[in-house]
């Protein structure tokens, strides 16, 4: 029997480092999903207008807008697309407390690929 391939998604990350970019991006494209790469909040809420995702991976602390100002506008334009938001953060709780019930779940940096992957996995229902 052959095994199962795992569906292609389609992600949207927002960082405003440049090597956290290329790490999870890179990640991901390894595990066949299509990424695309924005770093601050009105890029991705550009984006969301266009296209349409499957998962968002979001940085909540950048020095421009970040994940809290998708966020503000997914719970305004999309609220159901929160479901699928995964955040990727150094943040400290105090600012997680906020909207960690909104999101699917948060990823803590410095992260491990696999736990990404998996976490990328359960948005996704696989």
């Amino acid at each position: 029997m052959l095994p199962l391939l795992k569906r292609r998604a389609r992600l949207l990350v927002l960082d405003d480092d440049p090597s956290m970019q290329r790490l999870v991006s890179t990640l991901l494209r390894r595990n066949g999903h299509k990424v695309d790469v924005v770093s601050s909040g009105s890029q991705a809420i550009e984006k969301l207008a266009t296209v349409t995702y499957d998962v968002l991976l979001l940085d909540v602390m950048t020095p421009t807008e970040g994940g809290l100002t998708v966020i503000r506008h997914l719970k305004e334009a999309k609220p159901a697309l929160l479901k699928r938001v995964v955040l990727l953060t150094a943040s400290p709780d105090s600012v997680l407390k906020a909207v960690a019930g909104d999101v699917f779940g948060i990823v803590r940096k410095p992260f491990e690929p696999e736990e990404l992957v998996a976490t990328i996995d359960r948005v996704l229902g696989e």
